[in-house]
């Protein structure tokens, strides 16, 4: 599973992670999920987000990219650090 396209691993500006599509064709409710781990501060926090399948067309892995960026700058702003690379 892991050798396919499936799956990425994050851009290292995110820390260490990776975004993963199984494709269930709907046994999963939730088959796309991406986890990162990365430094804010002193704190080393990981983020893990999962959602539904998305609709066809659209790029699931740089969405589940694009929601982790998104995360970890929301958390930076809340604990008041800057998110960095793990």
């Amino acid at each position: 599973m892991w050798e396919d396209n499936s799956s990425r691993k994050l851009p290292a500006d995110l820390g260490r992670g990776l975004a993963v599509i199984r494709p269930t064709a709907g046994a999963d409710p939730r088959p796309n999920f991406v986890i990162a781990l990365f430094r804010c501060g002193k704190r080393q926090p990981w983020i893990s987000i999962d959602f539904a399948p998305v609709v066809r067309g659209r790029d699931a892995l740089t969405d589940l990219v694009g929601f982790i960026r998104i995360a970890e700058q929301r958390f930076g702003r809340l604990h008041k650090c800057a998110p960095k690379p793990s």
